[in-house]
């Protein structure tokens, strides 16, 4: 009987744990520059004490590591000019006060130019997209990439999510029917 070879591990690929999700366009790519790029993306808001933190930073180390001489010409990982991913929710909370859900957490953004895979909890496909959306909880695999075009540093590619479960919706509004229940007849 003929055994399973093991795959070696991709140290740049991440399979994140459950983490609530914003920014999320999964089912048509956006831009957040009228002219800039499209893309599928989704920001994962992940508590700052969460095991997923030294996953995501060992990945960037192996991106990094590879890459040190070709790209970075030395410049320590470290480096402010080098941009990194992982980013502090607290600070962006500075900028962006009505985030509230960014606090105690870091933050990463993950895009692809070609349509992730998107999965429920029992692995099958997601059909209606629309069930995807900023607010709810989700996995994702993720893989780090190194850059050095306008700018340098480290981004991540969506390769694909698993929603987990509903959350409370974020950055929109709530609609409702009963809005129309106003006495004053507009008519």
């Amino acid at each position: 009987m003929a055994t399973k070879k093991k795959e070696a591990k991709n140290p740049l690929k991440v399979v994140t744990g459950t983490h609530r999700v914003s920014y999320v366009h999964v089912k048509e790519p956006s831009s957040f520059e009228d002219d800039g790029e499209k893309k599928y993306d989704c920001t994962f808001l992940i508590p700052k004490d969460h095991p997923d933190v030294p996953k995501i930073e060992a990945a960037i180390k192996a991106a990094y590591d590879a890459n040190k001489e070709s790209l970075f010409k030395g410049l320590p990982r470290t480096s402010p000019k080098l941009w990194n991913p992982l980013r502090d929710g607290d600070e962006w909370l500075e900028d962006h006060p009505e985030a509230v859900e960014y606090e105690d957490h870091y933050f990463i953004k993950a895009s692809s130019k070609s349509q992730p895979a998107v999965f429920d909890v029992d692995k099958q496909d997601i059909i209606d997209l629309d069930d995807v959306y900023s607010g709810c909880y989700c996995r994702g695999v993720i893989v780090c990439y190194p850059f050095n075009n306008k700018s340098k540093g480290f981004g991540f590619y969506l390769n694909s999510l698993m929603k987990m479960d509903d959350g409370e919706r974020l950055g929109g509004f709530e609609a409702s029917a009963d809005d129309y229940d106003d006495e004053e007849d507009l008519t």
